[in-house]
């Protein structure tokens, strides 16, 4: 819901709750979900401080549940710190360990940021075949909100990679933003908005960028995501000093 106050309240709330228990598979499960709290905020140094100890517990209590996914909420924690080989690292082990588990319980989430980290790597082919595994897996799985975050990202993509497809990828981030905004996920459908005001940006419609990034920033100031709300501030002052086609 974007709440990230109250969010963080509970975790630390029940993180205490276990941690009187020592149970090392459930202080596993709670520190990944911490971790996924951070993930969904864009903090990557909270991200991986959590992350690393929920891998810790895990290993220790020589459990696999969720091992796979708090492996890539690692990779997710660096991709947001921008060291991208060891996002890439972490996050295809954990999609190799949750492929051993035969669990497809959020897996899409994997090839999800997989994507981001193929496209910020230089790679649209792998970033392209990623988020299509993570669309058609989400949509398998009935994992509404990481479908209509993988519709985000592929706009995205076609965005930054085809000009020419500009009008599709329009057409699958107000799908992905619709979808989001239907299961009230505000941090990834804010996001939505701002990759559609990225896409206007780059395809001339100024106004519409302005619109769109507006709504983005403003939503990202309300919630403390500070990765996401400079993200966004640095596409507004592109457009507006005119370093961005017009």
């Amino acid at each position: 819901l974007g709440n990230f106050e109250k969010g963080t309240a509970y975790l630390e709330r029940g993180l205490r709750v276990i941690l009187a228990i020592n149970h090392l598979a459930s202080l596993g499960v709670a520190e990944t979900m911490c971790g996924l709290s951070f993930v969904a905020k864009g903090d990557g140094i909270n991200a991986i401080k959590h992350f690393e100890k929920g891998i810790r517990h895990f290993e220790e209590g020589g459990t696999l549940l969720i091992f796979g996914v708090a492996w890539s909420g690692l990779g997710s924690g660096y991709y947001y710190l921008g060291d991208l080989e060891a996002a890439r690292k972490h996050m295809e082990k954990g999609l190799d360990i949750t492929m051993r588990g035969g669990s497809e319980w959020w897996i899409s989430f994997h090839y999800l940021y997989l994507s981001k980290t193929y496209l910020a790597l230089g790679d649209p082919k792998n970033s392209l075949s990623f988020i299509e595994e993570a669309l058609k897996l989400s949509q398998k799985n009935s994992e509404k909100h990481l479908e209509g975050a993988s519709w985000t990202w592929l706009g995205r993509i076609l965005g930054k990679t085809d000009p020419s497809q500009g009008d599709k990828a329009e057409g699958y981030i107000l799908k992905g933003i619709k979808i989001l905004d239907e299961v009230s996920i505000k941090p990834w459908c804010s996001e939505g908005y701002l990759y559609l005001g990225e896409l206007y940006a780059d395809t001339g419609k100024r106004e519409k960028a302005l619109e769109n990034l507006k709504r983005a920033e403003k939503a990202f100031q309300e919630m403390g995501m500070d990765y996401w709300l400079a993200r966004t501030q640095g596409v507004l002052e592109r457009l507006r000093e005119g370093r961005i086609e017009e």
